[in-house]
Order: C-alpha cells, then structure tokens, then sequence
C-alpha cells in the first residue's frame, strides 16, 4: 500500500512538474512575441502618426502640449531648397504622443521656420467637409482643459460639451460620450471628447 501511495505521489509531482515546464515556456513563448512586436518596423501593419502643416508651430504647442497634456517625443529642424525661391529654407518638425512613441502620434510641421516675412495662406473654416481632417481625443480632464483652451485666442468652439450617445459596437452596449469641437489654431477641427462608459 505504501509502495503505491508512493509511486502516485511520484507520479503527481512529475506531472505538476511538466505543467510548470509547459506554463513556463508559455510565458516564455509570450515574452518573446512581445519583444518581436516593440519597433515600429515589427508590426505587420501600423498606423504611426498623423502629422499637420502649421502656420506657428510654437502656438500650437501651446494648445497639444501645454493645456491637452501630449509630451514631445521628438523635435528637430530640417534645412532644406525653398521650392519656389534661391535659398535655403528651415523646417521644423515635433512629433507628440499621447500614449505611444509609435502609434497615435500627432506631428506639427512648420515650412520656413524662423522667417517673419513668410506669408501663410488664409485659415479656412469649412467645417465637416470633405478633405477636412478631424482630430479625436479622449481625456478624463476635459471640463478642466476645456476651460483653458476657450481662453486661447487662436481656438475657436464649434460644439459646447454636450452628451451624445453612439450605437454600440456589435455585442455591446450603447457608447454615452460628451462631445465638445473647436477649431485649432490653424483651422484643424479637433474633437475633445470624455467617454463615459467602456467601448
């Protein structure tokens, strides 16, 4: 009797031994996924980064950085030939992450930095039409930011924060969001929107 009491404990030990080894070059499997897919150029399709042609870069980080809260991941100025004049132009690029350095990221590009003689085409405020692009962002601090972006001169409302409920994602439930729009300084329609339940 003891002979078998002993060859089943045996047996069982072996057995949460292999469930240990298989759990463990399952974690190992799953770390090693992971390593695979944390580049940029590891991903079989990512979408990286929208990126907008400002008119002042510097007001516009006033807006996507001071107040919305992104960080600058990345800030530079390229020198590079005016296309339509004999000399050399500066262009400065910031990238902005919200979450990510490599997905969801805004950009800012400003053609002829540093030139105060350069003139810039007239804003245009069309409103959701085609070809116009609308920025979304989440936050949980919108009342708070939201009062400081209406104190920026160069922002204009489109739509007072206002509870809107969306159709639900195939099996879920209806989406309540409160929606507010404004322009951006340079006319980009940004929607800053607070979720109220999960998608």
């Amino acid at each position: 009797m003891k002979t078998i009491i002993l060859v089943m404990a045996t047996s069982i030990a072996l057995l949460g031994s292999y469930t240990c080894i298989g759990q463990t070059n399952d974690t190992q499997q799953k770390s090693n996924d992971e390593k695979e897919i944390t580049q940029p150029k590891d991903f079989h399709l990512i979408f990286r980064r929208t990126t907008l042609i400002v008119r002042d870069i510097e007001k516009s980080l006033e807006l996507y950085k001071d107040i919305i809260g992104m960080e600058v991941i990345y800030d530079n100025k390229l020198t590079r030939p005016h296309p339509k004049e004999d000399r050399d132009q500066v262009v400065r690029l910031v990238f902005l992450k919200a979450t990510s350095n490599f997905n969801g990221v805004l950009g800012l590009m400003e053609y002829d930095f540093g030139n105060s003689k350069k003139v810039n085409n007239p804003i245009r405020k069309e409103g959701f039409t085609a070809q116009n692009t609308i920025l979304l962002f989440n936050s949980k601090d919108q009342e708070t930011k939201l009062e400081a972006i209406k104190k920026l001169e160069t922002i204009e409302m489109i739509k007072e924060p206002t509870l809107t409920t969306y159709p639900a994602y195939e099996g879920g439930q209806p989406i309540n969001v409160i929606v507010a729009i404004f322009y951006d300084p340079d006319g980009y329609i940004i929607e800053f929107n607070k979720l109220l339940d999960n998608l």
